[in-house]
């Protein structure tokens, strides 16, 4: 049987030129789409057959034989999976993802990787309109200790220092309950910060004072759950976010237990991942996504404010993977152009 191989933008022009060149005698036997990577537009492929050999002598066009194969595939998968089980990923979304992935036409172990790599990064959803239409009422959720603080005030920098003037806003910290240190560190900063000590002094603020910025970042701090909730409840449902502060580090079962608490009470829209320079990899991160149909906003690293947030984006997801031939991490070094959606 001889194969035939046509490369098209998408899928459903694939299958037009195949049916224009070889009529109803072709049968589709593989495809292949090969997400937008680094610059280079995506693209499918599909692998075909005639059901007449004398069809093929009389087909116009015939573009190639079987495709070759790279030498023991299986091996080389095998491997795959161990990578990406050394990189945290979920057993659940490593088998979904190599199965749904077509490797008998690939031409060498990069090109396996890089169809690896791009489903695992398509199987992350990142929440792009919030990145530049952030809710007025911007509230961080999590554990203890799990950096909502510094991810807060990285935030306040990330809006007001920002090169695209879209996103730039007037801002300001509010301080449920009041904190010491937090207001220390917005001096030296020079961030505006308010303090509102109980709902009616909120209820003032959101009503009245609210309206001089265009971000509000709230900042729970330490106070009574009871009370931190009683005073949420008072922004205003429309234009109030409720986001989940992600530890790079924790183990997938402890972020879903995190997550399926806070999300019993407030409605969750997406996830800031903390942490992520003291994390080997983010493969929990992305299997915890993917388990609970989430979608990214931003990537937190380091301690210094002014740097080390990343609006969330599938270059900078690369570069956070180890153990695969590529170094991601230096492709999306040089790719990086520091706009909001790169």
């Amino acid at each position: 049987m001889e194969f035939i191989q046509i490369d098209a933008k998408d899928y459903d022009e694939a299958i037009k030129i195949a049916r224009q060149r070889y009529g109803s005698s072709v049968r589709i036997q593989s495809r292949c789409t090969y997400p937008s990577f680094f610059g280079k537009k995506g693209h499918t492929k599909i692998n075909c057959y005639l059901t007449s050999d004398n069809s093929i002598k009389d087909a116009k066009d015939k573009v190639v034989e079987k495709p070759e194969s790279i030498e023991a595939p299986s091996g080389v998968i095998s491997q795959m999976r161990k990578t990406l089980f050394d990189n945290d990923f979920s057993s659940t979304l490593i088998e979904r993802v190599i199965g749904d992935l077509v490797w008998e036409d690939a031409k060498d172990l990069t090109e396996m990787e890089l169809r690896l790599v791009n489903a695992l990064v398509d199987s992350a959803s990142v929440n792009r309109y919030d990145i530049l239409h952030p809710p007025k009422f911007f509230v961080l959720h999590g554990s203890s200790a799990v950096g909502k603080t510094l991810s807060l005030l990285k935030l306040s920098m990330f809006y007001t220092a920002s090169v695209d003037e879209m996103a730039k806003k007037s801002i300001c910290v509010l301080s449920l309950g009041g904190s010491t240190q937090l207001n220390s560190i917005c001096e030296l900063h020079d961030i505006e910060i308010i303090h509102t000590i109980n709902p009616d002094s909120l209820r003032d603020f959101s009503l009245n004072e609210s309206k001089n910025y265009d971000l509000v970042l709230i900042d729970t701090g330490e106070i009574d759950e009871d009370l931190r909730a009683a005073m949420l409840q008072i922004l205003p449902e429309e234009s109030t976010g409720h986001y989940f502060c992600a530890n790079a580090r924790y183990k997938l079962s402890e972020l879903v237990s995190s997550y399926t608490k806070i999300e019993s009470k407030y409605p969750l829209r997406s996830v800031i991942v903390t942490m992520c320079d003291e994390a080997y990899s983010i493969g929990n991160i992305l299997s915890f996504c993917n388990q609970l149909n989430i979608s990214l906003l931003f990537f937190s690293s380091g301690r210094n404010m002014s740097r080390g947030l990343h609006p969330a984006n599938g270059a900078y997801i690369m570069s956070l993977f180890h153990g695969f031939s590529l170094d991601f991490k230096s492709m999306w070094e040089n790719a990086d152009k520091g706009g909001l959606l790169d």
